[in-house]
């Protein structure tokens, strides 16, 4: 059956990873935080400074903060 763009489906493709390649697959955890506006704002401004992304700027000082209490 096509696709919703009339473009035929492949074969044994049924919408997920192959086992074969799950590992590479599995290098990074998408999550759904909330944080205060005025942080928000704060991260926001830094990282267009910084030319840096926002998950660059967590994943650092999240890991700068754990370290610290030992983690």
């Amino acid at each position: 059956m096509p696709d919703l763009f009339g473009k035929p489906q492949r074969k044994g493709a049924s919408g997920r990873v192959p086992d074969s390649r799950a590992e590479s697959y599995q290098k990074f955890v998408n999550e759904r935080y909330t944080c205060p506006p005025d942080l928000h704002a704060r991260l926001v401004k830094y990282c267009k400074d910084e030319e840096r992304a926002k998950s660059w700027v967590i994943q650092k000082a999240l890991d700068a903060w754990l370290t610290t209490k030992g983690y």
